[in-house]
């Protein structure tokens, strides 16, 4: 039985190996939402900036603490597969402490970005990713592939749960350069408890003529476009370890019946015995049982002994967060071995059901 239940432990391994990372986006994505948690950020729907009627239309909102204007931009991160954006959000210099105060992120090294300069605050995730440094310059105008206009220098790492940077605002707004041209929005802080109050004032909020006045980017409608992007990895994931689980099935069901066959004479002779069909069945079904057992536990050692080693080697230099203990890939590896061991014990239960220990054991005995 050694064979399958070295079989199982390793493609077990390899499900959990390969699945945690797929499904671990949501890790990621969570720290680029958790900044959302906090504010809310608005545009004018058909408008090209707040006029007079919709910063009445925002001071009006109950549950509103306070506004203040900002740009966003978007910074690379590379991904193990392709790349991802993390957003750098452009404040006047009198906002950054108070905004990183709110989302919970610190200064560890550097200084935060002087008014009117070109300096950015980065995120050390991100710094660890494009491995930058205090110093270190970026933009479309340093590399035409960034993704980033402008030119930015790193004048500080900050570090937190919420994956975000900041940039100067007066900087971003200069009308002769090329990020006055990014829209501007309002960075909107509700009241504590009341930020569902406020997100819901914000997007049934209409104009004079009784069409929706602004553009919302809240945490659900975030969450929601991310879920859209993700929503066929299930599928695939699911076709995918379904054909190796059959796969697997088939390998373990033929080395069991190989054993079986290596058996048959201990089968015969005990059926000769007096041992019952079911009693000789529920042997089998147990030994499978214990086989897929030992090979989950070995699976699930080997599988997190390298997801432990790929997660230090591989994904947090890349700002890539995982989710260890996530049910979705333990689930999917788990079952492998007790599919696996159901098929095996179905297919010997109904060899014995056939078996003529008679016929058996005259042939060993001529």
């Amino acid at each position: 039985m050694l064979p399958a239940v070295v079989v199982q432990a390793l493609v077990t391994a390899l499900v959990l190996a390969v699945v945690t990372p797929l499904t671990g986006f949501g890790a990621t994505v969570e720290a680029n939402l958790r900044p959302l948690t906090v504010y809310t950020a608005v545009t004018p729907m058909s408008r090209a900036d707040f006029d007079e009627g919709l910063s009445a239309l925002l001071d009006a909102n109950p549950a509103l603490e306070r506004r203040v204007q900002a740009k966003a931009l978007w910074m690379r991160t590379p991904m193990v597969v392709g790349e991802s954006f993390t957003m750098l959000v452009a404040l006047r210099a009198d906002e950054h402490a108070d905004f990183l105060r709110r989302v919970g992120n610190r200064l560890v090294e550097g200084v935060l970005p002087a008014p009117g300069t070109d300096g950015a605050a980065i995120h050390a995730d991100v710094a660890r990713a494009r491995r930058m440094k205090v110093g270190d310059a970026f933009g479309r105008l340093v590399d035409l592939e960034d993704a980033t206009p402008g030119r930015f220098t790193v004048t500080g790492i900050v570090d937190g749960p919420s994956r975000v940077g900041l940039v100067d605002f007066d900087y971003a707004a200069m009308p002769t350069f090329v990020l006055s041209r990014i829209e501007s929005f309002q960075v909107v802080y509700a009241k504590p408890g009341r930020k569902a109050e406020s997100d819901a004032y914000l997007n049934a909020a209409k104009d004079e003529a009784g069409r929706p006045a602004l553009r919302v980017w809240d945490e659900a409608f975030w969450r929601k476009r991310t879920e859209k992007m993700l929503e066929n990895l299930p599928t695939i994931l699911n076709a995918v370890v379904g054909s190796i689980s059959v796969i697997v099935a088939l390998v373990v069901v033929l080395l069991a019946l190989i054993a079986f066959q290596a058996r048959s004479d201990e089968f015969a002779l005990l059926l000769a015995v007096g041992i019952t069909r079911r009693r000789l069945a529920a042997k089998v079904l147990l030994e499978h049982l214990l086989c897929a057992g030992a090979a989950l536990l070995l699976g699930l050692g080997l599988g997190y002994g390298f997801l432990a080693w790929w997660d230090v080697a591989v994904l947090r230099p890349k700002a890539i967060l995982i989710d260890f203990f996530a049910p979705y890939p333990l689930a999917l590896a788990a079952t492998l071995p007790l599919v696996a061991a159901a098929a095996s014990a179905a297919i010997l239960t109904l060899r014995l059901r056939r078996m003529d220990p008679v016929a058996i054991l005259q042939r060993r005995n001529a």
